[in-house]
């Protein structure tokens, strides 16, 4: 039983998981991180190094922390790395490692697990362009409307000029400042908030909540066997199936309500005034009148995880979006274990 348990974790965990002995060689990993190294088969892993698929420079770090953790025997938590690749591509995981011991308690070796983190750097850098973009364009726009006011003073005569030009000035700052706004904010290929969005406007939500006793739901919704429409019929098909999936959300709730994309195949939604049956029986309708369209390759599955809030529960938006994300994992783990699921996983 464990063996089959360890086997299925290693199958279908989407982080990058492995083993490694005490020269840091791999004795055992996970599919999703043999997909990452382009092996065919996580077998094909066994007695490499680091060496054997990044940079020298991302290597020598990695075996830097590794013969730290087995002289020490402390572990490394959320580290955040930036791999290097042989053909110079660049990625970020979140990594964590820790000392692997036998059961006399000797540490023979290593265990870790990454998470892929580069779509969340690159929207942090993004982010920090945009600032900077914004902080010098309200620059620029300050000195203007200085220079006007200072012309102002100095003839009278022309200040019903003046005050049009400065009018339309701080018009064009107001749409600038708004399109940057929405270019942080917005999922580019949905069109729903993305996590900076969703995190903004459902923490003013929730505290509103709190303040009126509004009840109020979290929910974590992630798009089941995305891989699998990826690998089958194109990245394109990928793609359409997450918009779908935002359409179908968006007709699910209320207008009110705040929908994002979190990134990858994971949504979240803030839903005022609707307990969890509710939630998964607006969704599941939408699927099935999706389903009920003409030319349709593969049906849409969604796993939920739903957290209920009110006004009594004290709680942030990223604590009650970290539980509603262990609820969909633990539905998603029912689906795969029950005798009706049919393979494929994220």
């Amino acid at each position: 039983m464990e063996q089959r348990l360890l086997h299925a974790f290693l199958k279908y965990i989407p982080d990058g998981v492995y083993f490694k002995d005490c020269d840091s060689r791999f004795v055992l990993i996970s599919r999703s991180l043999a997909l990452r190294f382009g092996l065919n088969d996580p077998a094909e892993a066994i007695g490499k190094t680091d060496f054997d698929m990044f940079s020298p420079e991302h290597a020598r770090q990695a075996f830097a922390d590794e013969q730290e953790i087995l002289r020490t025997g402390q572990p490394v938590l959320e580290k955040e790395e930036k791999e290097t690749w042989p053909e110079g591509k660049e990625t970020w995981v979140l990594t964590t490692k820790l000392p692997l011991m036998d059961d006399d308690g000797i540490v023979i070796g290593t265990m870790g697990i990454s998470r892929d983190i580069t779509d969340r750097k690159r929207v942090e850098r993004e982010l920090q362009e945009y600032r900077v973009q914004l902080e010098e364009l309200v620059a620029k726009r300050t000195t203007e409307l200085l220079r006007a006011n200072d012309l102002l003073e100095k003839d009278i005569a022309a200040r019903k000029v003046a005050e049009q030009d400065l009018a339309l000035k701080a018009q064009e700052l107001a749409r600038s400042n708004a399109a940057l706004e929405n270019l942080s904010l917005t999922d580019d290929l949905t069109g729903l908030y993305n996590r900076k969005g969703f995190l903004a406007l459902a923490e003013h939500r929730v505290k509103l909540a709190h303040r009126i006793g509004e009840p109020f739901s979290i929910a974590f919704v992630d798009l089941d066997g995305l891989k699998r429409i990826n690998d089958t019929f194109g990245h394109q098909e990928g793609n359409r199936a997450l918009v779908d999936v935002s359409n179908i959300l968006r007709d699910s709730f209320r207008q009110s309500d705040i929908l994002a994309r979190l990134g990858g195949d994971e949504f979240a939604l803030f839903v005022a005034e609707a307990d969890e049956n509710e939630i998964s029986r607006r969704i599941q309708q939408r699927l099935d009148a999706h389903h009920a369209a003409p030319d349709r390759r593969y049906q849409l599955s969604v796993s939920i995880g739903i957290v209920s809030g009110s006004p009594t529960m004290d709680s942030d938006v990223e604590t009650l979006l970290a539980l509603a994300d262990k609820l969909m994992y633990q539905q998603k783990r029912n689906k795969r274990l029950s005798p009706e699921a049919a393979g494929g996983g994220k």
